[in-house]
């Protein structure tokens, strides 16, 4: 891993990270059963746990523009999160919502999908261009979609969200 060090000072923002999983599948469980059973939301908890100490969700959404545009609007201004993953819509299917919902209204950090889809591409191929996978600056506050899958989940937040959000926050606060 190289490490690297910016040539200005860098504001220490605490992370405050909400987990939003968006699935109409998952959000049909919950009403229905009023629990979850989902691998990759309890799963990117768990490793966001393991670095910073205000993360919350996983929080189940069905895959709508405007619930999504909702969420990520309410959670920074109602509940001082700095930082929101999605996880889920973000392929090419007419129902996945996600990256149409926040792309419509944040800046997207472009080298973020850019090397989430090369470091993919290392795992599953060429398949790796089917994923629209992205960061948004929306406000004071960082959303990185991401795909549904485990396997991507861990792969961002390992290798993307961990090593550069500290560095990521102190930009969009200076």
């Amino acid at each position: 891993m190289v490490e690297f060090k910016p040539r200005h000072e860098m504001l220490k923002i605490e992370p405050n990270i909400a987990v939003l999983v968006v699935s109409n599948s998952r959000f049909r469980m919950l009403l229905e059963n009023g629990r979850v059973e989902d691998e990759s939301g309890n799963l990117a908890v768990r490793l966001l746990k393991e670095k910073y100490s205000k993360v919350r969700g996983p929080i189940y959404v069905p895959n709508d523009v405007e619930i999504v545009r909702g969420y990520v609007k309410a959670l920074p201004r109602d509940f001082s999160i700095n930082t929101i993953l999605t996880i889920g819509g973000t392929g090419p299917s007419r129902r996945d919502k996600t990256i149409d919902a926040v792309s419509e209204i944040g800046k997207e950090l472009p080298g973020f999908g850019e090397f989430f889809r090369r470091l993919s591409e290392s795992r599953i191929g060429p398949h790796a261009i089917l994923s629209r996978a992205g960061a948004y600056v929306c406000e004071n506050c960082i959303v990185f979609c991401l795909p549904g899958s485990p396997d991507a989940v861990e792969l961002a937040i390992r290798e993307l969200i961990i090593p550069t959000l500290g560095h990521i926050l102190s930009e969009i606060f200076r």
